[in-house]
């Protein structure tokens, strides 16, 4: 009888365990949140947003540290935010200060926020005149861009398994809430910023002269474009990249005089922006907790030249 009731009991707590497993599952599905993507030109990730009450976009950046939102969204002077007065911001274009205030209501899919911290971009000007949203606001273990289906999920857990998909990973580190992953440019090591905001990937002089990198007259000729008329700008043509056990060969990219990497402390390194012209190739998992990075693709995405 002892044996009997000893299984009974086993059996009993199985089946509660198995409950509460399947409970929790269903917990975890339900958190997933998914962020349908608008199909634009430059291909950057831009989502539908509420602000105040208005239904417009915002760009999803994984280049951006504060949320930066046109006053035009205020009723009224936006009420300057109790615990500082301007938020730096750092683009190609250089350092530039912003007024920080308490915006009332931001709501993205099913989340919501109330008297949130942003910058508020009075003059509608650099980096972009639509609204930008840092991934940092989104609690989440998780950031996944999938690209290829127009949509972002936020979940938490693992990053998901992509079948049939060739997946590599890096660890990142952090510089200012930014993801900076290890690369490789014709054999010289350096870093690359991992920016959804960006329409375009370029390097730093440094690296294209470490990288003993040939210059491409005839792009160079060609380049155009707000930021890059702000700064000298020269296109090089490269051998080989390397990142996350990911391989480029025989491409060409803009070498760009610009602070943006002495003002996040990295000085003369040799430093490289990941714009959307090559993240846009990968479904891009960011796994905040773990501090890595995932990418993922199809075996054969990058083995062509990147012109």
């Amino acid at each position: 009888m002892a044996n009997l009731l000893s299984l009974r009991t086993a059996a009993w707590v199985i089946i509660a365990y198995l409950a509460m497993a399947f409970a929790m599952g269903a917990n975890a599905a339900e958190e997933e949140r998914t962020l349908e993507l608008q199909k634009v030109e430059q291909f950057r990730p831009y989502t539908s947003v509420v602000i105040n009450g208005i239904e417009t976009s915002a760009l999803l950046d994984t280049g951006a540290t504060i949320p930066l939102i046109s006053d035009g969204y205020f009723a009224t002077d936006p009420e300057p935010h109790e615990d500082e007065s301007v938020a730096r911001i750092l683009g190609v274009g250089g350092q530039r200060t912003y007024p920080v205030a308490s915006l009332p209501h931001l709501a993205v899919g099913a989340k919501s926020w109330t008297d949130l911290r942003v910058a508020v971009n009075t003059e509608n000007r650099y980096p972009v005149q639509l609204s930008i949203l840092p991934i940092s606001l989104f609690e989440t273990r998780v950031v996944d861009f999938d690209f290829s289906n127009d949509r972002v999920l936020l979940y938490d857990g693992r990053p998901k398994r992509v079948r049939h998909a060739r997946r590599t990973w890096v660890d990142y580190q952090e510089a200012n809430d930014l993801i900076l992953v290890p690369i490789k440019i014709n054999s010289v090591r350096g870093l690359a910023l991992i920016d959804t905001g960006a329409d375009m990937s370029f390097v730093n002089p440094e690296f294209a002269e470490a990288a003993g990198a040939k210059i491409d007259e005839e792009r160079t000729a060609l380049i155009r474009g707000s930021d890059l008329n702000r700064n000298k700008a020269s296109v090089f043509k490269f051998r080989r990249l390397i990142f996350a056990d990911n391989e480029m060969r025989r491409f060409s990219l803009p070498a760009l005089e610009t602070d943006l990497f002495s003002e996040l402390g990295y000085g003369d390194q040799p430093m490289m922006v990941m714009g959307m012209d090559l993240l846009r190739n990968f479904r891009l998992q960011v796994d905040r907790e773990r501090r890595r990075i995932y990418f993922i693709h199809d075996r054969t995405a990058l083995r062509a030249s990147n012109s």
